[in-house]
């Protein structure tokens, strides 16, 4: 793994990783997705959102519901982290539609994270930065 691989992406507690997981095991087989609000580089909030596709192989949120997590965010005096979704029967990878999606416009320093939740008591938590086409794996730190 290169050093730009490696390098720490975002930090949370083992309670907010806990939460995606929680989030993907309950909304199987359909594809859970939310956002992350941190403060300082550290998440501080995951905040649940629903799968406007109620899909098992994409997601989207509504418009007016991201833009009012992104109201809450600001008013809590943090700002956005990133995004994190699930995938229910294929690995914690972002697939091409993922990228197509949120490369454009959510690209670095904004975190994705994908649950990897087919192997229900196994599941794999990983996360990306996409950079338009390209997807890179980063590492995240759990902080106490």
């Amino acid at each position: 793994m290169t050093a730009e691989a490696s390098a720490i992406a975002i930090r949370l507690k083992q309670a907010h990783i806990d939460a995606m997981v929680a989030h993907a095991l309950e909304d199987a087989p359909i594809e859970c997705c939310g956002l992350l609000a941190m403060n300082d580089g550290v998440v501080e909030e995951v905040r649940r959102a629903a799968n406007k596709e109620a899909s098992p192989y994409r997601f989207n949120i509504d418009p007016l519901e991201t833009r009012n997590h992104l109201r809450a965010i600001d008013d809590a005096g943090l700002e956005l982290a990133g995004f994190y979704h699930s995938h229910t029967g294929s690995p914690a990878v972002p697939s091409p539609t993922d990228i197509r999606m949120m490369g454009p416009l959510f690209g670095p320093p904004f975190v994705h994270f994908v649950i990897g939740v087919s192997d229900r008591e196994r599941p794999d938590v990983r996360v990306w930065h996409i950079d338009g086409t390209e997807k890179v794996e980063r590492a995240f730190e759990i902080v106490p």
